[in-house]
């Protein structure tokens, strides 16, 4: 939790829930940049958005409507409130964030959920993932770049990330930050290491293996499908 003055109700009250933002927007099923403006104050809280935004923070209306430092009056939050994998009938809602991770050197530093708004949403059958992915809410699109990771992995395809899946376990590929920036490679742990480091591994041959201590990189989320077109 921030000790900054809040910009909003809104923001007030999901910085004391320790909530993100994207969260808050995926649960109350709303588009980010609409959610973006209500939680920097820039803009109310129509009655169109009132009742999925109290579900989403857990508060009553008279809560949301309340002035900024007005007490709080929490409830739980409802299992059945939107999430952001919910949309009409039985589908999956899955944001496309725009980081552009290199599949190669000189990857773009960002955070791939909490500083990216989504470019777009994909719809597929929620039956396709759930059997694999535990919290399909976890999931995000984003764009290879780079060829470090040719053939498996080629520049413009679209993969399908985990960022609920942020231990670098089982060996598998991921989407990381090495400490110079976002990148897509093929981790595993190195086995008998104390503190504990991570081998991150190119597809492509022409890339050297490099070793970093696992506290010195962030896991950002691991790949767990691709788009292939043919």
């Amino acid at each position: 939790m921030t000790d900054e003055t809040p910009e909003s109700r809104v923001q007030e009250i999901r910085l004391k829930r320790e909530m993100r933002a994207a969260d808050v927007a995926r649960r109350a099923n709303m588009d980010p940049s609409t959610y973006n403006k209500i939680d920097k104050g820039k803009r109310g809280v129509s009655p169109q958005f009132a009742k999925p935004l109290a579900l989403a923070l857990g508060v009553g209306r008279l809560d949301l409507l309340s002035e900024i430092g007005a007490p709080i009056s929490f409830e739980e939050i409802e299992e059945s409130a939107p999430t952001s994998d919910k949309v009409a009938g039985d589908a999956l809602n899955v944001p496309e964030i725009d980081v552009s991770p290199q599949a190669g050197m000189g990857a773009i530093v960002s955070d791939i959920v909490e500083h990216q708004q989504p470019i777009d949403h994909w719809s597929f059958p929620r039956t396709l993932v759930s059997a694999f992915i535990s919290d399909p809410s976890k999931l995000t699109i984003i764009r290879v770049a780079g060829d470090s990771m040719e053939p498996d992995y080629c520049a413009g395809d679209r993969i399908l990330v985990d960022t609920g899946h942020t231990t670098p376990s089982p060996a598998g590929v991921y989407v990381l930050w090495d400490g110079l920036g976002v990148v897509l490679k093929r981790v595993e742990v190195v086995m008998g290491s104390e503190p504990k480091r991570i081998r991150i591994m190119s597809i492509n041959p022409a890339y050297p293996a490099y070793e970093l201590a696992l506290d010195d990189v962030r896991i950002n989320g691991r790949v767990v499908g691709k788009w292939t077109w043919k």
